[in-house]
């Protein structure tokens, strides 16, 4: 009865902490707005945003050339993030990242990335 009891608790406690650390994560893409890459050059650095787009290039050494509509940006993405999914110039894709700052250079670090369903035109490559 003791050991059930302990493993109760034990259980209850990494639900607890789950629960409490997931307020840290960047949450699904419906409920957080997304920035336009001529916005980001323009937000403080470590500002957490949420972009929508394609990655257009590999850079090498985990970077990414990022593109939408307004723009495009370098995005460093850790292989552990691009390992549930592949990533081409028309997989449409959600990310979560920092904003970094280099004198006057701006980039970003994705801290999530999404894979989303395809869409029928790639307007950010048109």
């Amino acid at each position: 009865m003791k050991y059930k009891l302990l493993s109760v608790c034990a259980v209850l406690g990494m639900m607890f902490c789950a629960a409490a650390n997931a307020g840290n994560m960047p949450s699904a893409p419906e409920n957080k707005p997304i920035s336009q890459v001529s916005d980001v050059n323009n937000m403080p650095e470590d500002t957490m945003v949420y972009i929508q787009g394609y990655l257009i290039n590999n850079l090498g050494n985990e970077m990414y050339t990022f593109q939408d509509n307004s723009g495009s940006i370098t995005v460093e993405i850790d292989e552990d993030l691009l390992a549930s999914g592949s990533a081409t110039p028309n997989t449409l894709v959600w990310i979560a990242a920092e904003v970094n700052k280099d004198g006057n250079v701006t980039s970003l670090e994705a801290e999530e990335i999404q894979f989303l369903p395809s869409q029928a035109s790639n307007s950010a490559n048109n």
